[in-house]
C-alpha cells in the first residue's frame, strides 16, 4: 500500500507498499507451485481467508538521487476487510491506522496526523490490497507465465508489472512461499528507479486480535491534514 507523505509515500510508506503475510489456504494446492499464475491465485486466496494477522516487517528504501539506503522497521496488523495498523519503531517512529473507512498516518515528533478517505488514499495497484480483502493481482498487473526457479530461503520471485502505467508503480516484485503460499516478502520499484523492499517475519494469524489496534484518535494538541 496510499497517497500520505506525497502521493508516493502515502502509499508506499507501507512498502509502500507495498502485498503479507500468513493464514489458512482454502481448497487445494496448485500442482506447479512454481508457475506464477498458479502462486499469484494462491496467494490471494489464502490471504483473502484471514479473519486477521499480525507480523514484524523490516523495510529498506534506496532512493535512486541519493543512493543511501534507509532501513526501518516495526509490526503489522491486518483485520480484513480494510483494516491494518502499521506501527514504525523509533527513532523515526510513526504510526499508520486503517479503520476500514479512513487512513490515519501520524507522526509524534511532529505533533501531526494526516487523514484521509481509504479509497483516495489507497491506489487500485497498492500491493498491500489484496491484504485487506481488496485488490485482484490479475486485473491489476500482468507477468510472464514462466517456471520460476526458488531462491534465498526456498522464494520464488514473481515479477509484476501494472496494467495502467503510473509514477508510483512501475514494478512490484513478490518474494513467495510455494507450497505454503506464503509471502516473505515485497519489492517495490515505482518510475524514477526508487525501490522499497519489505521483509516480512513473526507472523501469527487468526489470533483474535482487538478491535481498539484499528481505531485513532490524535492525541491533544494535534494538528490535522486533510490533503
Amino acid at each position: 500500500m496510499m497517497r500520505f507523505m506525497g502521493t508516493v509515500r502515502w502509499r508506499w510508506t507501507l512498502g509502500v507498499a507495498a502485498a503479507t503475510l500468513a493464514g489458512m489456504l482454502v481448497g487445494a494446492r496448485p500442482a506447479r507451485a512454481e508457475s506464477p499464475g498458479a502462486l499469484l491465485r494462491c496467494v490471494q486466496a489464502r490471504y483473502g481467508a484471514l479473519r486477521d494477522l499480525s507480523a514484524t516487517f523490516a523495510q529498506e528504501s534506496r532512493v535512486a538521487s541519493l543512493g543511501r539506503p534507509r532501513t526501518r522497521a516495526g509490526r503489522l496488523f491486518l483485520q480484513p476487510p480494510g483494516r491494518m495498523r502499521w506501527e514504525y519503531d523509533p527513532p523515526d517512529a510513526q504510526l499508520i491506522v486503517a479503520d476500514g473507512r479512513q487512513l490515519w498516518l501520524y507522526r509524534p515528533e511532529r505533533r501531526q496526523a494526516v487523514v484521509q478517505p481509504m479509497d483516495a488514499a489507497l491506489g487500485r495497484q497498492t500491493p498491500f490490497l489484496f491484504l485487506l480483502g481488496k485488490g485482484d493481482f490479475a486485473a491489476e498487473f500482468a507477468w510472464e507465465e514462466l517456471d520460476l526457479p526458488r531462491g534465498a530461503g526456498g522464494a520464488v520471485a514473481v515479477a509484476l508489472r501494472p496494467r495502467v502505467e503510473s509514477a508510483e508503480l512501475a514494478r512490484l516484485t513478490l518474494e513467495i512461499v510455494p507450497g505454503e503460499c506464503r509471502l516473505a516478502g515485497t519489492l517495490v520499484e515505482d518510475a524514477y528507479g526508487n525501490l522499497t523492499r519489505l521483509a516480512f517475519s513473526a507472523e501469527r494469524a487468526d489470533a483474535g486480535l482487538d478491535p481498539g489496534l484499528f481505531r485513532f484518535a490524535p492525541p491533544e494538541g494535534t494538528e490535522i491534514v486533510r490533503p
